[in-house]
């Protein structure tokens, strides 16, 4: 064989080279291709929750807390959604996500209840900052991915009688104990969807009212302050309210004391030190909490885990 020529088209980081061996024509021709990388942006792991409930008009969920994320869909209706420092009015169309360890709460605004699809998650890949405290109004497209999956959720799920042991709110994964493929058509449902919203979603912005501006000032004004312990005396003056209306805001907007909140402020701030490499007594110190087994066993209750051991599993997924 002889080599009668070589070329190389370049565009961007697309290479083609294209052989051709052999006398005259009709030779062997072979292509050589460089290949496009397709690593996932956005992986669900495992999921924790998912159900479509009707909530009564006079519904109203406390705030908490938690280390995995959680998205509420509103199928119809309206509510008020905290999340953080952020204060919400969503109605049907509308979507909002709250990240790990974001403080959220929840209340029924309009008089004929809400219905809400909520599902909670794990969360991986590089656009998963993306919806860090994010809210959306859907588009007819995006409205149609959900529904396209709830009809599949619906049309797997309807008939299949619970095992004892699963409650009415795991319905939606009965059909994953029989059938592999269940679990991964929802998750890809997931996945369009988050991806059309990278792609093209519709961000909503927070309501502002008096009452919502001095719940952020004081969330800001918490949080410049982690480092020490503010009384909620301080606090309030930095607001130029009383400790009674200061209070009834917290109450209101975050479903918690001033104390309650401003502790997960901090618990939250200790599970970002500990992410970056902090030890739990680096971590106490930083935060001044009165003692390192008080910090423990805060972070414990709120979390599930002590910090030694949500710092080792960081570690452990760090060598897989």
């Amino acid at each position: 064989y002889r080599l009668y020529y070589i070329y190389k088209i370049k565009k961007t980081d697309f290479h083609v080279f294209l052989l051709d061996f052999g006398s005259g024509q009709g030779g062997l021709i072979m292509h050589i291709w460089h290949p496009f990388d397709n690593k996932p942006l956005v992986h669900i792991d495992s999921f924790f929750t998912f159900f479509i409930e009707h909530f009564d008009s006079d519904y109203c969920f406390n705030g908490e807390m938690h280390d995995f994320w959680e998205c509420i869909y509103v199928l119809k209706g309206k509510i008020r959604a905290t999340n953080d420092a952020q204060v919400y009015d969503l109605k049907e169309g509308d979507i909002i996500f709250h990240n790990p360890m974001a403080l959220h709460k929840l209340s029924v605004l309009s008089k004929n209840g809400a219905d809400l699809l909520i599902f909670t998650y794990t969360l991986e890949g590089e656009i998963k900052n993306y919806f860090k405290n994010k809210t959306f109004s859907l588009t007819s497209d995006q409205k149609n991915i959900i529904s396209d999956m709830l009809n599949y959720i619906e049309s797997q799920s309807k008939d299949i009688e619970l095992p004892p042991n699963m409650i009415e709110h795991f319905r939606y994964f009965a059909p994953s104990l029989s059938s592999p493929i269940y679990l991964q058509r929802v998750t890809y449902y997931v996945y369009q969807l988050f991806l059309s919203l990278v792609d093209s979603g519709e961000t909503r912005r927070s309501i502002s009212t008096p009452e919502t501006d001095i719940f952020k000032a004081a969330a800001k004004y918490m949080l410049l302050n982690m480092h020490r312990q503010p009384t909620v005396d301080e606090i309030s003056a930095n607001c130029g309210i009383s400790q009674s209306s200061l209070k009834r805001v917290f109450s209101k907007f975050a479903g918690m004391s001033v104390h309650k909140y401003f502790l997960n402020l901090k618990l939250n701030a200790a599970l970002k030190l500990l992410q970056s490499g902090k030890t739990v007594t680096e971590v106490t110190e930083t935060l001044n909490f009165s003692s390192q087994s008080y910090f423990s066993s805060a972070f414990k209750r709120e979390t599930g885990k002590l910090p030694s051991e949500f710092k080792n599993s960081i570690i452990s997924k760090s060598t897989r």
